[in-house]
């Protein structure tokens, strides 16, 4: 077992509590998806950040905080993902997205303007397509005004 490698009973337990989490989430309960997933979190031995399995645990959590409309907690998880030593955060454009909506949302435009450019540069405008319609298309209308993408 190497750096940010888990040990294959935890990791098939983190395998069993995501797909309960995405259930619960595709079932409309979001409250339970989180507790779900917190638990999975909880399972991975610290430092959590050498995982590559934490980053995907903190943006379920992350994405339930944002939808819940608070920002704070959702922009914690999220830029805890973003600092993940295995760098899966980093180069992930929805961990990317998500913390620039965040940042936006908490009235930082400056780090907002930031990552919502590096999502756009790692997923292009579809990144912002996604399933909330015209609350992802703010995002994007934000960063366009500020920035000139060569899109018409």
């Amino acid at each position: 077992m190497g750096f940010g490698e888990l040990p294959e009973e935890i990791c098939e337990k983190l395998d069993i509590l995501a797909e309960a989490g995405n259930q619960f989430e595709a079932d409309g309960q979001r409250g339970e998806a989180l507790a779900v997933w917190k638990e999975g979190l909880a399972l991975i031995p610290e430092p959590q950040q050498f995982y590559g399995e934490t980053v995907w645990f903190l943006a379920s959590i992350g994405d339930v905080y944002f939808q819940q409309g608070d920002y704070k907690e959702a922009l914690a998880c999220f830029d805890s993902a973003r600092g993940n030593l295995s760098g899966e955060g980093y180069g992930n454009p929805f961990v990317m997205l998500r913390l620039g909506e965040c940042f936006l949302e908490t009235g930082d435009e400056k780090n907002a303007l930031e990552y919502l450019l590096r999502a756009y540069m790692l997923e292009g405008r579809d990144i912002f397509e996604g399933d909330d319609g015209d609350d992802e298309m703010k995002y994007f209308e934000f960063l366009r005004t500020h920035v000139d993408l060569g899109e018409e």
